[in-house]
């Protein structure tokens, strides 16, 4: 397969069509529909709040702003203007930044550094789009968050160490939950450190622009008081799962637990205490880093960052206790990746075929209802993804025992 398509080729034209025909919908849907499933209500007062030097925190544990400062100064520009202009230019600069991580992806893990042939990147982004549309509808973090870890990942084993470090600085600016691949990547890869701790630096100071200092503080405080309160408020109690008929976790007036582990473990009726999962997580975040070290000493490059990339998206969707049915854009394109991969090898394409189905079946969110017969969404809500999460890690155990190091004779680009 030539790795330059020709500029007119069917598949070329494809992929334009796909992507475009879904940001057309997705966005034509959020303007006819507006704020009724996006979120960018709140990143829009959380804006102008801070503009205005007044607290864009709020106390409200599943519809309120949860991230740093950074966050509400970065969307401004798109606060300019009518709502309806900031809903179609946000999703287009967000949707288009996926697209290129998407590029750099097959250009880094599939295609020897070259360009991606309009074929590659065709089944790329069949499996990998789909996981991107819930986040795409709701307008959230986590689209521009996923496409910056996957860049890391692509800017890494190109040995690109200042670009791969302002991604990673970038995302955690945009959502607090991008310290985890900052971590692992910064853990794992020496160079970035430095790098890293002048890139959080300015991140760190960003919010002091602003006119009153005093203000800027107080903020920073009630951030951190905000996270830490949504993250504990109510006690447990429980509700009855529609698609078990079994019981999950609630907090009052709220809604069930996100599809993280808990989510999983919820569903077939057992409820680990708090105490236990903050265990867990602990001895697993050990888990993947461990693995993290054997990759980067094991394999190449190349797929040494590719794995550290999929690696720390693992954990996220399994380990945090705020993983929303949307977030699992994150875990997409590795999924999509690897599955394209082993697609190729005569002896593992029945694996590439079943990763193909699950990339697919990260967006079950957007599956059509036959009826009153059958609900996907309803039937495999907080447990599907999860559990698609869970059997990820033991492929990807497999590829970082099973594959050598190989010298990278092409530089990702």
């Amino acid at each position: 397969m030539s790795a330059t398509p020709h500029k007119h080729s069917w598949q070329g034209w494809a992929v334009l069509t796909l992507w475009l025909l879904i940001l057309l919908i997705i966005t034509g849907d959020s303007i006819i529909h507006l704020y009724k499933h996006d979120t960018t209500r709140d990143y829009l007062f959380a804006s102008r709040q801070w503009r205005q030097g007044q607290d864009p925190y709020t106390y409200n544990s599943h519809a309120g702003f949860f991230y740093f400062p950074q966050a509400a100064i970065l969307f401004t520009p798109f606060t300019w203007g009518p709502p309806q202009l900031g809903e179609i230019l946000w999703r287009a600069v967000v949707f288009g930044l996926y697209a290129y991580a998407l590029t750099r992806l097959a250009r880094f893990f599939l295609c020897n550094g070259k360009l991606p042939a309009a074929g590659t990147f065709l089944v790329l982004s069949l499996l990998a789009v789909p996981s991107s549309m819930a986040s795409l509808r709701n307008a959230q973090f986590d689209l521009p968050v996923a496409a910056l870890v996957v860049l890391t990942a692509a800017d890494i084993a190109a040995e690109r160490w200042k670009a791969a470090a302002a991604w990673l600085c970038l995302a955690v600016a945009l959502k607090p939950l991008a310290a985890v691949p900052l971590l692992l990547f910064g853990t794992l890869y020496c160079k970035l450190i430095p790098r890293l701790a002048v890139g959080l630096l300015i991140v760190l100071a960003l919010p002091f622009l602003n006119w009153n200092p005093g203000f800027v503080a107080h903020e920073y405080v009630r951030c951190f008081e905000t996270m830490r309160w949504a993250a504990h408020t109510g006690e447990p109690q429980y509700s009855s799962l529609r698609c078990f008929e079994t019981v999950v976790f609630v907090t009052p007036g709220d809604e069930p637990r996100y599809s993280d582990l808990i989510g999983l473990i919820s569903a077939v009726g057992l409820h680990p205490p708090e105490e236990l999962m903050f265990a867990v997580r602990l001895l697993f975040a050990l888990v993947y880093l461990g693995l993290g070290f054997t990759a980067v000493r094991r394999l190449g490059g190349i797929e040494a960052a590719w794995t550290i990339g999929a690696l720390s998206t693992d954990y996220l969707m399994l380990f945090n206790p705020r993983t929303e049915t949307c977030s699992y854009v994150f875990l997409g394109p590795f999924v999509a990746s690897l599955a394209m991969l082993y697609m190729r090898q005569p002896d593992r394409k029945w694996l590439g075929c079943v990763l193909g189905a699950a990339a697919v079946l990260l967006a079950s969110d957007a599956f059509p209802k036959i009826g009153n017969i059958l609900d996907f969404h309803h039937l495999t809500d907080l447990w599907l993804k999860p559990l698609i999460a869970v059997l990820f890690l033991p492929v990807l155990i497999q590829f970082i025992f099973e594959r050598r190091r190989q010298a990278n004779h092409a530089h990702a680009q």
